[in-house]
């Protein structure tokens, strides 16, 4: 991997020093400052525990996008056991909308179902929404922000930052208006989407450019940048070696927070993990022995071959781990829960496991490495 200038090339195993959350006058959730992480994440299975292993819960706020293959009651059910009970995450159904729905949304809308389900379950979730979104979702955004009390966060994409600031805020005041809430009920997100083409200054200046379009920067309850550079596709990786895939994503952000010209309010980081942002694709899938292991500036992935046809199969894994740990990169067992059984596999201990456990490893460890990097910003 290479270093960096200005940047220790190695992170110590825990996360240091977190600030503490300050409430803002919605129920109680809380608003947080720029050392603060939006991880992006889908609601699926490998996911949840992900969360859950977590060393701390702090210093991070979920945004959790339902896929259209599971129930819509899912991520209440999984955030049940995963994640604790006081503390804030986002909900997005995104996926599930469709932008020609007119209409009022009633109980039976999948928002609603979901947020009834958060609502038995005393959580604390926020709806996400963006200016694109059918009416039948606004409305039903807007009614559980009413009933629920918790706000909303709104979701910015690229095209909507195409018209001039004045449209941006025209829409911006005309949504919140609908839903009778203020900026300071209103978790901002500016999301670049998928970066993996670029460049660490082309996601920092999209980043600030952007910012500069925004209304009323400092009234927003919380502001979020969000993007995601790993690549869509595992094509172009070569078999049986470690891959090097920068995060374009985290060192725009950085660049932005810590350059010589950060914006007027530093935003918090939000990416994708170790995905892209894309839904992944329906239907049987080739299995391929893989692992994705986060390091400071970029991504090592190994691509190993098919499970169903190569002799090792599963047990592939085995090997795979094994190369990491005896590498300078591997940050010790006791880094992650996802470290602690990558050092086991790498003794051929336990099972192998499948591509649902690899993708849980290789998501808690990147979600802490990211803690500790941004615990360790100044």
């Amino acid at each position: 991997m290479k270093e960096v200038p200005g940047e220790s090339n190695r992170i110590v195993d825990k996360v240091l020093a977190y600030r503490p959350q300050s409430k803002s006058n919605v129920g109680e959730i809380m608003a947080f400052d720029y050392k603060h992480y939006v991880p992006v994440l889908k609601g699926k299975r490998a996911e949840f525990p992900s969360l859950g292993a977590l060393k701390s819960k702090t210093d991070l706020t979920p945004l959790i996008e339902a896929v259209p293959s599971v129930s819509v009651t899912e991520i209440p059910k999984r955030m049940s056991t995963s994640w604790p009970k006081g503390s804030q995450y986002f909900i997005d159904f995104v996926f599930l909308d469709d932008p020609d729905n007119e209409g009022k949304a009633n109980a039976k809308h999948p928002l609603m179902v979901c947020f009834a389900d958060v609502a038995a379950k005393a959580q604390l979730a926020v709806p996400v929404t963006g200016l694109s979104r059918s009416p039948v979702y606004q409305s039903a955004v807007s009614q559980i922000a009413g009933t629920q009390k918790h706000g909303i966060a709104v979701r910015l994409t690229a095209d909507d930052f195409e018209d001039d600031a004045d449209e941006l805020e025209e829409a911006l005041t005309a949504l919140l208006n609908y839903c009778h809430l203020s900026p300071n009920e209103t978790d901002l997100l500016v999301d670049l989407g998928s970066v993996a083409d670029g460049s660490a200054g082309q996601v920092a200046q999209s980043h600030r450019s952007n910012l500069d379009l925004l209304p009323s920067l400092d009234d927003w309850r919380t502001l979020t940048v969000v993007a995601g550079a790993f690549p869509l596709s595992m094509a172009q990786l070569t078999r049986d070696e470690w891959n090097e895939r920068n995060r374009h994503d985290w060192r725009g952000w950085r660049l932005l927070v810590t350059g010589k010209r950060p914006p007027k309010r530093l935003p918090s980081y939000g990416d994708y993990t170790i995905a892209h942002p894309n839904l992944p694709p329906t239907g049987r899938a080739t299995i391929l022995a893989q692992l994705r292991y986060t390091v400071e500036n970029a991504w090592l992935i190994w691509k190993g071959w098919n499970v169903f046809t190569h002799p090792d199969g599963y047990d592939q894994f085995y090997a795979i781990c094994a190369d990491l740990v005896k590498s300078s990169d591997f940050l010790g067992a006791d880094f992650s829960s996802g470290d602690q059984e990558i050092a086991e596999k790498a003794t051929n201990s336990g099972s192998s496991g499948n591509a649902e456990s690899w993708r849980r490893i290789a998501t808690t460890h990147h979600l802490e490495m990211v803690l500790a990097q941004i615990a360790n910003l100044p």
